[in-house]
């Protein structure tokens, strides 16, 4: 201990000599540091740390297979059949998707979203409220189900943390519901959930078999593992399949770890950042480790000396290493002050998580755990920046040393000049794999940005609304308010073209499958067609494409909403139903045409979407519905009177800022019904740009480590040259005595650099190419092994290589010989 605290004081007093050097090594320590720990945070809240709900290891999500390849969600019979057969479940509790509401009765209506649950939903998952109660038995049944539990955030927002507000009633959707209970802060399930209410769990509320529509979550019984449960939920959905062979025919279960549904999409980006911020720390360890090499030779006598006066090589080490341990812990304390304010910039710049089942991590912090690896990084960067300066320290020949005269000919050595060397070839290396895998990142994001979505996005305004059950039951009741609706849209000043739907571009919608009359199953087996209703403007406001055939006419409506009262009117009578001689007209997609109908004319073509008879009347040009990556796939749309619509999506094109429009819009709905809430107010092209916010928000952050990573390399390949300078310039003196000139001096400098820069390149190319699958999966348009990428990438890398080097061999080719012979 007396050792330790002698060599703390001793390396304080040295680094406090030496300012200039501490500042610049503490600094580029606490950038990769900084980094890191940053990262890691948001690792650590995602990836490791435990779900919040009561042994959150025995929580699994539940999913159906079918036909086309993929996990779907379940069907409310298939539910209930599973829950109430299986042997290896403590419990299951059924969820809806997250819905919206009207909040009114507080002023002018808002948009609230809100998670119908079963019953046991938070006692499944252990969660108990902050104040009042969760949903009690039986509160999930018609009649008993007008209850809410409000998250803390709506509460706060809405409520100003009223602590009285347990029994109060608020208006949900023209409906009045009964506040029971409010959640903890840090309790979250869906994405940007305000409140939850009782699912309908009535048979007869949940569906028909083949309809997917729920998600369900299933807590296993103590020493149960998934793979049990699972293999006793697919004996379950084989016993239906058989049972129902009609609707079950290709369904199984999946068993899915909650832990693993929850991270499985940002899993692959999270653990590429964390690579790329241990390669940027990397870096900075090489560059500080050729400070301390380049100190070095300074010190040679000094250790000389102590090695005379008794220090074993031990010792020396140990007090070495003690600098270096202080210098990081140093860049450790400034690392995290980086990493603290990095995070709060992280946390404004994330994408948002919707479309993910659940959200539990509801912020990022440098809690313990994030501190502990914080200390941990900080202690293996000084072992791997300090132990080989101290090691070519510690060797010093004493008796050399002491004996002085032409020291400063042998100051650096060829064992130190090699290992600066190749610390060199390794930064440049480590520098041009983080920048080509930044380069393909960004160029899968130039080629996925240029995808033509199938519509023109300048002058439109979308946004949506909710029709609420409760008021709007009945298919003509919808049918009225969309078209009066559209009618006061299309009269506002400014809008060329007003249209309703169910879905926009590159959000999703539902889907099923169809059957061709004709036609063997196989054809359109495990292809699933999307389903869009939309009003006739449709097509033009988006500008979408009528290739083939029609757009629908004014008699289209009329004909499908008495095909349709038909259908409902016969209810379950298949065969009366399929005498039906009238068909529901439908545009499709080019897709669709072209998959089902190849090198025929699809107009006219007839298929069947359960009991439901449809006849083509045109084609449409493709749209991605989805999102960029993917390719369109089959789509069909008809009119809202062939289809119930109450989630509405409106869509506007304007021969003026279409964003002025905005409060135009929210006044053409209040007039309409002031209950109603106009939500997610939005241009095309911020649509198009939320759909590439995660792509852009990885790409950026890989970038700038790279732009870090390269300009790390850059001083380093700077300060390490420059030195050799310093410590050549009697061999410089004595060469331009004999008649080298400056341009050979310079060739020489710049020669030596090139030479250490290429030798890293191929290194880095090659590492590059052979980890190149790393990255397949996120790419998009772009191979790993691009050519442009690995061909501009390396040339950018040895540019600045060669600018690095330029500085100190001009200075170099600038030595004077008379000055350089009289520098010792």
């Amino acid at each position: 201990m007396n050792n330790l605290i002698q060599d703390l004081r001793y390396a304080v007093r040295m680094l406090l000599k030496h300012r200039g050097f501490a500042l610049v090594a503490v600094l580029t320590l606490a950038l990769g540091i900084g980094a890191n720990t940053a990262i890691f945070s948001v690792v650590e809240a995602v990836l490791l740390r435990p779900l919040p709900y009561a042994h959150p290891d025995r929580l699994v999500m539940l999913w159906e297979t079918e036909a086309s390849p993929g996990n779907y969600p379940l069907t409310g019979p298939d539910y209930l059949d599973w829950k109430q057969q299986n042997h290896t479940f403590a419990g299951m509790a059924l969820t809806f998707w997250p819905s919206s509401y009207n909040l009114s009765g507080q002023g002018e209506a808002a948009h609230v979203t809100g998670l119908p649950a079963e019953a046991n939903f938070f006692s499944l998952l252990g969660a108990r409220p902050l104040l009042g109660r969760t949903f009690a038995p039986g509160e999930d049944q018609a009649g008993k189900n007008h209850v809410a539990v409000l998250s803390y955030a709506f509460w706060q927002k809405n409520f100003a943390g009223e602590r009285g507000i347990v029994g109060k009633p608020v208006e949900l959707n023209g409906a009045t519901y009964t506040i029971i209970g409010v959640m903890p802060r840090d309790f979250r399930t869906f994405s940007d959930v305000d409140l939850w209410t009782p699912l309908d769990m009535s048979r007869g509320k949940l569906g028909e078999r083949g309809t997917h529509q729920y998600r369900a979550i299933g807590r296993l019984k103590p020493g149960v593992t998934r793979q049990q449960a699972q293999a006793d939920l697919q004996i379950i959905a084989q016993r239906l399949q058989k049972q129902y062979p009609d609707s079950n025919d290709k369904e199984n279960a999946v068993v899915v770890s909650l832990h693993e549904q929850l991270t499985g999409n940002v899993r692959p980006g999270l653990l590429l950042l964390l690579g790329a911020v241990g390669l940027v720390l990397l870096i900075a360890c090489v560059n500080v480790a050729n400070l301390l090499l380049s100190r070095a030779a300074g010190r040679q006598r000094e250790i000389a000396v102590r090695a005379a006066l008794g220090a074993g090589r031990k010792r020396l080490i140990a007090q070495l290493l003690t600098e270096s341990f202080l210098l990081s812990l140093v860049g450790g304390v400034l690392g995290i002050v980086l990493a603290w304010a990095g995070l709060r910039a992280l946390t404004g710049l994330m994408p948002s998580a919707a479309g993910q089942p659940f959200t539990p991590v509801s912020d990022f912090s440098l809690n313990g755990a994030v501190l502990a690896f914080a200390f941990g990084v900080a202690v293996v960067s000084a072992v791997l920046f300090g132990l080989a300066p101290a090691l070519q320290l510690s060797r010093v020949d004493q008796f050399e040393e002491l004996k002085g005269g032409l020291r400063t000919t042998h100051a650096t050595g060829w064992g130190s000049r090699r290992v600066k060397d190749a610390l060199i070839v390794g930064e440049v290396a480590l520098s041009l794999f983080l920048l080509i895998g930044a380069g393909l990142l960004l160029r899968s994001f130039q080629r996925m940005s240029a995808v033509n979505v199938g519509v023109r996005a300048d002058h439109v305004l979308t946004a949506s609304l909710a029709l609420p059950a409760e008021k709007y039951a009945t298919s003509a009741q919808q049918v009225a308010f969309i078209h009066g609706l559209q009618q006061k849209l299309a009269a506002l000043p400014g809008v060329e073209t007003a249209a309703i739907s169910s879905e926009l571009p590159l959000q999703g919608g539902s889907n099923g499958y169809i059957q061709i009359p004709g036609q063997p199953d196989s054809l359109t087996d495990g292809k699933l067609v999307e389903w869009g209703v939309v009003t006739p403007q449709y097509f033009r406001a988006l500008g979408i494409p009528l290739v083939q055939g029609r757009n629908f006419t004014a008699a289209d409506g009329p004909l499908s909403q008495q095909i349709t009262a038909q259908l409902v009117a016969m209810n379950t009578d298949h065969q009366a139903m399929r005498k039906l001689e009238a068909m529901i007209p439908v545009v499709i997609n080019h897709t669709m045409a072209a998959t089902f109908w190849p090198g025929q004319n699809p107009i006219g073509k007839e298929f069947d979407q359960g009991m439901t008879r449809m006849q083509v009347v045109g084609v449409a040009g493709d749209v991605r519905q989805f999102s960029l990556r993917d390719k369109p796939i089959p789509e069909a749309y008809f009119l809202p009177e062939a289809h119930p619509l109450a989630n509405i999506r409106i869509v506007l094109r304007s021969s003026l800022g279409p964003v002025a429009l905005a409060g135009e819009v929210r006044g053409a709905v209040r007039s309409m019904d002031d209950s109603l809430s106009v939500f997610r107010v939005r241009t095309m092209p911020e649509v198009i740009a939320a759909s590439l916010s995660q792509s852009r928000f990885q790409t950026s952050l890989l970038a700038l480590f790279a732009l870090l990573a390269l300009v790390l390399a850059a001083i380093g390949m700077y300060g390490v040259l420059s030195y050799q300078v310093t410590q050549q310039t009697r061999e410089i003196g004595i060469r331009m005595a004999l008649g080298a000139d400056g341009g050979a001096v310079l060739q020489m400098v710049v020669l030596h650099g090139l030479k250490l820069a290429l030798l890293g390149i191929g290194i880095g190319t090659v590492a590059a190419l052979a980890c190149g699958r790393l990255l397949a999966s996120l790419l998009y348009g772009v191979s790993a092994t691009d050519p442009v990428t690995l061909t501009a990438l390396p040339l950018l890398l040895l540019t600045v290589a060669l600018v690095a080097c330029m500085v100190p061999a001009w200075r170099a080719a600038r030595v004077d010989p008379l000055v350089a012979l009289r520098y010792e």
